[in-house]
């Protein structure tokens, strides 16, 4: 329920703060005082759009904030927004519009997202007005309504899923014919790369040790002849390093008999005199063994140089070339497991389609037989709404209308439809509904949209409202321009039923007439004046005379008689006896 409303700063509104209790208030007031201005100011806690044009003149920001009582057991849990549960029983909802910062949204003074307050709101209040009564003419409405009048929200989450989950396979299933087409585009490429690769015999590293045989092939004669030098510097020539070593190891050798402690170098020199003889001999070997070879040294170019030229194409060593080899017979391999995963995406997508139909033709089914009822319904509340030979039905798909002409009903109830079999499954079911409407005796029925009044669609409105009210959870209705195009005895009635819609919801009407007025159980007053040269919108709540001085201008106009505050009076005393609160 909402329990209270305040306004600062917005449009010609300059504070204002309201009360709103149970039961049924209306609020009247001159054309232009500012009462669609309180619609607005609600709009926005519901997600609609903020202008700075809003704003008052000269101030820097605009507010709208509401209190809300919650149903019992209504917590309002939105733990997923990242915002703590909104429990207990009241809660406070902000919105602040600026001229000089952000437009910034309040939950229990946390702050929040426009799309959390959207979905807080969603069940408290609901604004049915000009506005509305055209979104009532649209298909998708149509199916809203007959869902909520049937209670069919469970199947319709049923159905949303089997839905959900054929979008993302067929989706899926899509994705995997691109990427098995782009894969079978590449696959020559990709095949001649990795031939091209493995009729090299890669090793891995070669090209490290060819690069060292290159470089001794290159320079064989080189080699050759600094090996022997070394060689005959160390072992052959006169005076030779061998030669010296030996004669200093001798004579240290000798001198050790002497001096003990000469002993341990005479046994390096000993040592060394072996290593340099192993080195010479080794020398001495190498030289002997290394030749020339000018084919070796030609293959071992011609190796390098595919070897370098595989490293430009496809790495920049040969284990690189190994690793991209590697990664071309994986992508090879995916492409012939493509085929496999795109027969079994297909099995599942089938699977999914025949849930998604079975639970769409369920739905369907519920959808009929709820249309059914609520066109009985419908055609009953309208009767006490001064529509006695009002004839209301629900047309689905191109279902000939009473008549000889078929009705062209919208492409289909939300987003892009997904084929199955004869069927097309939209996001909304399979359904395709129009709202079929006569108001005169003989007339054959047709698309509300087409023929309804003004008059008449307020009150078929009126009546789905409090249709739809009746199977739904409580919240605040407001009512604005639901008396349009009607007066006199069906205003009258229009004003009962809102106060018998008032018994389960909290109701707010704005109105002209005092025929609706008259049956409120709280009457407020919008009266705009000025102060300062400004313009200010004041809301007063009326009683007693206050009220029936209110009622009587409704009536007369500005020059209010006696004869027209007695019929002011009456009207009060007999919505007051209708309602059974009459008091002698």
């Amino acid at each position: 329920m909402l329990a209270e409303l305040q306004i600062s700063d917005f449009a010609i509104i300059d504070k204002l703060s309201v009360s709103f209790k149970p039961g049924l208030t209306v609020i009247t007031g001159e054309t232009g005082a500012g009462k669609s201005i309180l619609v607005n100011a609600i709009n926005l806690l519901l997600g609609s759009r903020g202008s700075s044009d809003l704003i008052r003149s000269g101030s820097p920001d605009a507010a709208v904030t509401a209190l809300f009582h919650l149903p019992a057991g209504d917590s309002r849990d939105l733990v997923q927004t990242d915002l703590e549960k909104f429990g207990g029983p009241e809660v406070v909802a902000k919105r602040v519009l600026s001229t000089i910062g952000p437009n910034r949204v309040y939950i229990n003074d946390q702050l929040a997202t426009l799309a959390v307050l959207t979905e807080f709101c969603r069940g408290l209040v609901s604004i049915s007005g000009q506005h509305e009564h055209q979104l009532f003419l649209e298909p998708e409405a149509h199916l809203e309504t007959i869902d909520r009048f049937g209670g069919l929200e469970e199947q319709l989450e049923a159905y949303g899923l089997a839905f959900g989950e054929l979008e993302t396979l067929q989706s899926e299933l899509r994705r995997l014919h691109r990427q098995a087409q782009e894969r079978k585009q590449k696959e020559e490429l990709r095949r001649f790369q990795l031939e091209e690769i493995e009729n090299a015999r890669i090793q891995e590293d070669e090209e490290i040790q060819l690069e060292e045989e290159y470089d001794r092939l290159r320079h064989v004669e080189n080699l050759k002849q600094g090996g022997t030098v070394a060689h005959e510097i160390l072992y052959s020539d006169s005076g030779a390093v061998l030669e010296a070593v030996s004669k200093c190891g001798k004579i240290l050798a000798d001198l050790s008999s002497l001096d003990a402690t000469l002993k341990p170098l005479a046994q390096t020199l000993e040592d060394l005199r072996h290593q340099v003889e192993d080195i010479s001999f080794s020398l001495r070997d190498y030289t002997q063994k290394i030749q020339a070879d000018p084919g070796r040294l030609e293959w071992v170019e011609e190796r390098l140089h595919t070897l370098k030229r595989l490293m430009q194409k496809y790495g920049d060593s040969t284990r690189a070339v190994l690793t991209h080899a590697h990664e071309l017979r994986h992508e090879l391999e995916a492409t012939d497991s493509d085929e496999v995963e795109i027969r079994a995406k297909e099995k599942a997508l089938e699977e999914s389609r025949q849930k998604a139909l079975k639970e769409a033709l369920e739905l369907s089914k519920s959808r009929r037989k709820s249309a059914s009822r609520l066109s009985t319904a419908v055609e009953k509340v309208s009767a006490s709404l001064d529509m006695p030979d009002c004839r209301f039905q629900v047309q689905f798909d191109l279902e000939e209308s009473s008549g000889t002409s078929t009705t062209s009903l919208a492409s289909g109830p939300g987003g892009e439809g997904i084929q199955v079999g004869e069927y097309v499954l939209y996001e909304k079911g399979l359904d395709r509904v129009a709202f079929l409407f006569s108001a005169n005796p003989g007339e054959e029925v047709r698309p509300m949209a087409k023929i309804a009044s003004g008059g008449e669609l307020s009150r078929i409105v009126l009546a789905l409202k409090q249709l739809i009210a009746s199977k739904t959870a409580q919240e605040t209705l407001i009512f604005d321009e639901v008396d349009s195009g009607i007066g006199g005895r069906t205003a009258d009635k229009v004003g009962r039923s809102l106060k018998t819609l008032a018994r389960q919801h909290q109701v707010v009407c704005i109105t002209h007439l005092p025929q609706i007025a008259c049956y409120g159980d709280h009457h407020y007053v919008v009266r705009k004046s000025a102060y300062k040269g400004r313009t200010i919108t004041a809301m007063e709540e009326l009683s007693g005379n206050n009220r029936l001085e209110e009622i009587a201008r409704m009536l007369g106009g500005e020059k209010i008689s006696a004869k027209t505050r007695a019929h002011a009076k009456e009207l009060l005393e007999q919505a007051q006896k209708a309602a059974g609160r009459f008091e002698a």
